[in-house]
């Protein structure tokens, strides 16, 4: 079963995909009324959070990226492209996280968001080099001076260090000017 497979399948049951993408959304509001404004980062609901996270996330990162790949490198028409499939699981994952920062003080006490946050870092920062190399020409020469195209190479490949710390959840302080430096911290 291809990718393509998956996606024809789920376009034939479009009151299935509503109905579970409409769920984490649903339960991040629930949850929120039960244990009142600003304790959802209690020891009980902080994990029911992660799970609503991640019920929420995983989709709507891969709906992200489908959608960038189609839009971005197959020219595709936004026009043409189903909205259940495409574009209501990063709505749904966009409400169920603006519900769940509602409830509690800070993502830092969801616990695994930090990886998350990184995973989805690093897919961004790759999609955009990804991107910028399939719209490159090769053959041009990078006219600036080499201790810009040096630059820009060492905050791209500082950032993807960052972000990649961020999914192996290492519990650093270090900023990303830190990374930038190459300051070691501890």
């Amino acid at each position: 079963m291809t990718i393509d497979d998956l996606i024809q399948l789920i376009e034939k049951y479009p009151l299935i995909l509503a109905c579970v993408l409409g769920v984490p959304p649903l339960a991040a509001l629930a949850v929120g009324t039960l244990h009142g404004e600003r304790n959802g980062g209690a020891t009980p609901w902080k994990y029911l959070y992660a799970v609503l996270v991640y019920a929420t996330c995983i989709p709507g990162i891969f709906a992200s990226v489908l959608t960038g790949y189609l839009l971005f490198f197959r020219n595709e028409n936004i026009l043409k492209l189903n909205v259940l499939v495409y574009l209501l699981p990063i709505v749904a994952m966009a409400v169920c996280l603006l519900l769940i920062r509602r409830n509690i003080a800070s993502f830092d006490d969801v616990p695994g968001f930090g990886r998350l946050s990184g995973l989805m870092l690093i897919l961004a920062i790759s999609f955009a080099v990804a991107f910028a190399l399939h719209r490159l020409y090769f053959g041009i020469v990078f006219l600036a001076p080499l201790a810009q195209l040096g630059a820009i190479a060492l905050v791209v490949f500082a950032m993807l260090h960052w972000g990649a710390g961020k999914v192996s959840g290492k519990r650093e302080t270090r900023s990303l000017t830190d990374v930038i430096k190459g300051d070691e911290g501890n």
